[in-house]
């Protein structure tokens, strides 16, 4: 099983890696600006998970480079954390605020529903959080929520047509001890 990381520029981003690896997946950095859809399916990829970053998608979707057509056209499962869960919500209709009150250490996060990927974590975790904005639900209706927390209204969402599934908080550190679970449930929807 091969499911390579989409490097974005965060300081955390080799460690999606690392776990990936320990959960028995082969897996590698690729960087956001030159991966293009023909060669992640070139690759045969199992499925993506893009990282996070400093940029905001409130400044434009061109600086992800391929990274919205990858998101609406793979035929692959795709798991996006914080920055890249923020470029989901708005490709599924949300919208990107700066948040009223950013998040920045542990928090709680609530689920809604657990899904595929928060399968075993309900009624809540404790999490590590770092951003200043978040997606908030619009009317339109093409993702469903799967957690919250006191602050952020969208912790964890669900594209309702195709396995895309994006998280604010970040999965891959320490601070966030059911890290690991919420990767390998991911691995279990690319095995499927």
């Amino acid at each position: 099983m091969f499911i390579p990381v989409v490097f974005c520029g965060g300081q955390y981003n080799h460690l999606i890696v690392r776990a990936l690896r320990e959960l028995g997946v082969e897996s590698r950095l690729v960087p956001m600006t030159t991966i293009k859809l023909e060669g992640l399916e070139a690759m045969e990829v199992d499925g993506l998970v893009m990282g996070g970053g400093p940029y905001s998608v409130r400044d434009g979707l061109e600086q992800f480079g391929d990274l919205p057509r990858i998101i609406m056209e793979a035929n692959f499962p795709i798991f996006g954390i914080c920055l890249t869960h923020q470029l989901i919500g708005k490709l599924l209709g949300g919208e990107i605020v700066k948040g009223s009150k950013p998040e920045f250490g542990k928090i709680t996060v609530y689920v809604i529903d657990k899904d595929d990927i928060l399968r075993g974590l309900s009624p809540s975790f404790e999490a590590w959080a770092s951003h200043n904005d978040e997606v908030v639900r619009t009317s339109k209706e093409s993702f469903e929520v799967l957690a919250h927390s006191d602050f952020c209204s969208v912790e964890a969402l669900k594209d309702r047509r195709r396995p895309i599934y994006g998280v604010q908080f970040h999965i891959e550190v320490a601070d966030t001890p059911r890290g690991k679970e919420v990767l390998s449930n991911f691995i279990e929807v690319c095995r499927r």
